[in-house]
């Protein structure tokens, strides 16, 4: 069994990303543009999780001349207040409203930005597997682990270990203690290595 959730494989789901992706092309164009901006959030809208859509808010705050006024309307919207984490949602609104542009480099871009760049004070997991994907795959590993599939529990926690997932980790590992499932001494093992590659910036 193959843990990592493939792309969405229905019509409906290939159509919602290439929009996103041809927006994200007109954007790349003319990246001063707000109207593509706009139309890449708008396309961010159905993709899952809130990953993409924060992605292209953070790029049109970075690209973008500062329009307080327009990005605080936009930043007030429902859709942004429901769709986005409530501290992302603050912070950048505070960012919307300062009159000056995000930096390139920020805490605040995601794996989808294509003009802004995570920074390094974000947790390493987040640089390579976002925490839709750490809460996907976290589903996908405990529904196979109380089946019993021993092979998707060791590709689980090969991934928590390799690529410093300690989100999905933690999820699947609170779930299986909830209930009272028996872990074996891997399941140590890996928590040792993750709490070893912590640090204050994690």
């Amino acid at each position: 069994m193959t843990l990592i959730p493939p792309a969405a494989g229905n019509l409906e789901g290939q159509a919602v990303r290439i929009a996103f992706q041809r927006a994200g092309r007109r954007v790349l164009a003319a990246p001063e543009v707000h109207a593509h901006h706009q139309a890449r959030i708008a396309a961010a809208m159905p993709m899952p999780g809130s990953e993409a859509l924060q992605a292209a808010v953070v790029d049109m705050l970075h690209a973008c001349p500062p329009e307080p006024e327009l990005f605080a309307e936009l930043m007030a919207s429902p859709d942004m207040t429901q769709r986005l984490p409530a501290h992302v949602h603050a912070a950048l609104c505070v960012v919307a409203q300062s009159g000056t542009c995000l930096p390139r480099v920020t805490r605040w871009a995601t794996r989808w930005c294509i003009l802004a760049t995570p920074s390094l004070d974000v947790p390493r997991r987040a640089l390579l597997c976002g925490t839709d994907d750490s809460r996907t795959l976290a589903a996908a590993a405990l529904h196979a682990i109380l089946a019993g599939d021993r092979q998707a529990e060791n590709e689980f926690l090969e991934h928590c270990q390799a690529t410093f997932d300690t989100l999905a980790f933690m999820l699947v590992r609170r779930d299986l203690l909830k209930r009272k499932k028996p872990l074996d001494t891997r399941w140590d093992v890996v928590a040792a290595a993750l709490e070893n590659i912590r640090s204050p910036n994690t």
